[in-house]
């Protein structure tokens, strides 16, 4: 089979500006990338292409390796997803009922999100959020929303704890963890998770917001928190990551473990938590 090469290009055409940011595209066949490139600017002030080696902001994107990473910690029998969270992050209040990990997996914490709290505070996006912020923000909250397990509702802060699971069970940060058993074994040499918001990341695509009257404003959230999200990426080493799925070779390279990661659950009535056809996956 022969790819639509030129199809595929003016289909991204109308993103290929010399005025505007645009994105980068990748084609996997077999695990193999048959096609990439990049169209549109990946900075606005230096006129900087992007190529399919620009570093992107992937946000929420990256919650995926965060909960990989417990899926690993749980592989090595450090932890167990059913385990009561404040085992390990004990200042979380005790509100009267048992939050496990694979409730801040699932979205079914109650936990509220703590980027929605920062926001009633009435704090700007672009404001600094350090890990301290956040934690004091969730611990703060004298109820739930609801009992955990009952309710599925996107939740940052549960993420954001699952970074805090790996820092105090092995001592490293999810950033240090997440590039030892995951990057680096898969050689996506150009993706990390940043936690620190002054570091430079080499060929960053820088983000953008459209304002009407205004044209495109630089847009960079003033997060150092990460699990909910923080990763920069490639589509080519996005591409390795998928091609994991199919071939397992981290933790102990067993093709368990994507399945273990792919698992649907229920909630406490027995239903199921079905958001996407297939299955809804770890996160």
């Amino acid at each position: 089979m022969s790819f639509p090469f030129a199809q595929i290009d003016e289909l991204f055409n109308k993103h290929d500006s010399t005025k505007a940011p645009g994105c980068a595209v990748a084609i996997v066949k077999d695990g193999e990338i048959v096609y990439k490139k990049g169209f549109g600017m990946a900075t606005l002030e230096h006129s900087a292409t992007i190529q399919p080696h620009t570093a992107f902001y992937i946000a929420s994107c990256s919650k995926q390796f965060a909960a990989f990473c417990i899926a690993l910690l749980e592989e090595k029998g450090l932890l167990s997803v059913t385990d009561d969270v404040r085992k390990y992050i004990p200042e979380i209040p005790d509100y009267g009922h048992v939050i496990q990990i694979q409730h801040l997996i699932r979205h079914t914490s109650g936990l509220r999100d703590y980027l929605e709290l920062n926001a009633l505070s009435g704090r700007a996006n672009d404001e600094l959020i350090t890990p301290d912020d956040a934690l004091t923000a969730i611990i703060s909250q004298k109820n739930l929303n609801f009992i955990p397990g009952s309710r599925y509702l996107y939740s940052n802060s549960g993420y954001f704890l699952l970074s805090e699971l790996v820092l105090r069970i092995t001592g490293q940060t999810l950033r240090q963890f997440a590039q030892e058993n995951i990057f680096s074994p898969l050689g996506m040499k150009n993706t990390h998770f940043h936690d620190n918001r002054h570091e430079p990341v080499p060929n960053r695509a820088i983000g953008y917001r459209f304002v009407p009257g205004k044209g495109f404003l630089i847009n960079i959230p003033g997060l150092e928190t990460v699990g909910s999200g923080g990763i920069y990426s490639t589509v080519e080493d996005l591409a390795l990551w998928d091609r994991n799925f199919y071939h397992n070779a981290l933790g102990k390279g067993r093709q368990e473990l994507m399945q273990r990661i792919l698992e649907t659950t229920t909630f406490n009535n027995g239903e199921p938590l079905k958001l996407f056809e297939p299955s809804h996956a770890y996160g």
